[in-house]
């Protein structure tokens, strides 16, 4: 008797984006891992050497795929560029003149990676919002609260903080001791 088997759908997914650029010399598609202890199940990596693809195939594939209850990250690698964040050029359009905004910095880590950054100022942000928690009714937060709100595509790896009131305590994470 013959068993009958058949592909998981995420497993056939990772094929199909495998066959659509296994014969692009710039677009190296791994196989699909599993993840360990991670917010998905399944990771496919894709490595881009051409910066100009990187950066479409960025805009339009997404960085999850859900299956049922399975998810699978699609993970981008701009091998032609590390270390530059194509979403710095993005947020600084957002915000160019925005005085809300300190300033959008790019930090390389010692693997590496690129973390892109849109630093606020250090300062409250407060409207009216009907909110009967407050004495008079606003709602009062951290800018890169709304940000992290607003901006829910997270296919653009980029972080939201605020800057540091006292320009002493100033200093990127590979500066610290």
């Amino acid at each position: 008797m013959m068993k009958l088997r058949l592909e998981a759908p995420w497993h056939t997914y990772a094929k199909k984006v495998k066959a659509l650029f296994e014969q692009d010399p710039e677009i190296e598609v791994s196989d699909l891992e599993e993840a360990d202890g991670e917010e998905y199940e399944y990771a496919l990596h894709i490595e881009v050497k051409n910066h100009d693809k990187f950066v479409a195939l960025d805009r339009v594939i997404p960085s999850y795929k859900v299956f049922g209850n399975v998810i699978m990250a699609i993970v981008l690698y701009d091998e032609e560029n590390s270390g530059i964040n194509p979403a710095i050029e993005l947020y600084e359009t957002i915000f160019k003149g925005n005085p809300i905004v300190k300033d959008i910095k790019n930090l390389v880590d010692s693997a590496g990676t690129s973390h892109g950054y849109v630093r606020f100022q250090p300062e409250v942000v407060q409207f009216f919002d009907d909110d009967l928690s407050d004495y008079n009714g606003n709602w009062t937060g951290l800018a890169e609260d709304i940000a992290r709100e607003v901006f829910e595509n997270d296919s653009f790896d980029m972080n939201f903080c605020t800057a540091a009131k006292n320009e002493s305590l100033e200093k990127p994470l590979g500066e610290w001791p």
